[in-house]
């Protein structure tokens, strides 16, 4: 089942860049963090519109159009967005205001406590896992599919946040954005037993029966060894076992694999599509 916060997430559109936030994070206009679509860029085919990543066949010249807009959207600009090499580990990088603009290697999250260093994660059925701690203002963001929930890159993410900048965990707001739901990530015995070992109080609660999932509609039946993966209840399930409290976990509850429409999947349409990103950065100029 999906967690106790599941959430609609509210869509905004800007000069035609279509994006989306949640109600926790950056109230208080300390946090940027947005999650932006597949609308509003200048990518074509499968990649159409709003591809922020490199790793496909897109034009690379539309690629950096995209990641302007999509800077924009946090009042930043592209050659300071500040990107992990993403290989679904539990690698974590403390990002200062000298690192802005890189690309740090093998890490799938990232932290700082530097303002207007926009932190970008790249997503297309993975998970993008907001952190916001606003006692020490301080923010976060990691990459999460299943190898990442298992690696439990979220409470890592919060560990590192600690030691950084003395975070505590009942301190912070963390949000779960939109990925592959329950309802459409069927999942073979290589992700049951990984998922059984590292969350073995929790495995009858994320692989779940088809009558059991918490959204959407199965596209045909879980075959016999096979089992369907909560993503999303995982990560929050990670997370309050690293001390975040529940009730500051919001759940975008959003399948891209349903919303072929709205998101990139890379399971939905085979692997030839674009990526998404979650954005987070700390205001420069908070209140003004």
């Amino acid at each position: 089942m999906v967690g106790l916060n599941e959430t609609s997430m509210n869509e905004h559109n800007r000069d035609g860049i279509r994006f989306l936030a949640f109600d926790s994070l950056g109230g208080d206009g300390r946090l940027r963090a947005v999650v932006t679509t597949r609308h509003g860029g200048e990518s074509i085919g499968p990649y159409a519109t709003m591809n922020l990543g490199r790793r496909g066949q897109d034009d690379p010249a539309a690629v950096d159009g995209n990641r302007a807009r999509a800077a924009s959207l946090v009042g930043s600009t592209a050659d300071r967005l500040t990107f992990g090499r993403q290989v679904h580990s539990a690698n974590v990088a403390v990002v200062s205001a000298a690192d802005a603009g890189r690309a740090f290697d093998d890490t799938d999250a990232l932290v700082t406590r530097t303002p207007g260093v926009p932190l970008v994660v790249l997503t297309a059925d993975c998970t993008a896992v907001f952190l916001f701690d606003p006692v020490r203002g301080a923010a976060g963001i990691a990459h999460a599919g299943w190898r990442g929930a298992v690696a439990r890159i979220a409470a890592r993410t919060v560990e590192v946040m600690h030691d950084a900048f003395g975070s505590v965990p009942a301190d912070l707001v963390a949000a779960v954005g939109p990925s592959i739901g329950p309802c459409c990530y069927e999942v073979g015995t290589d992700v049951i037993d990984a998922v059984q070992d590292a969350l073995p109080g929790h495995a009858g609660e994320v692989l779940v029966e088809p009558d059991m999932a918490s959204a959407g509609s199965f596209r045909g039946t879980v075959n016999e060894d096979r089992r369907h993966f909560d993503l999303w209840r995982a990560n929050e399930l990670v997370l309050i076992d690293a001390g975040v409290r529940e009730e500051r976990i919001e759940v975008a509850a959003m399948c891209t694999s349903c919303r072929t429409d709205l998101f990139y999947s890379h399971r939905a349409e085979k692997g030839t599509t674009g990526r998404f990103g979650g954005l987070v950065m700390l205001d420069p100029a908070p209140g003004r």
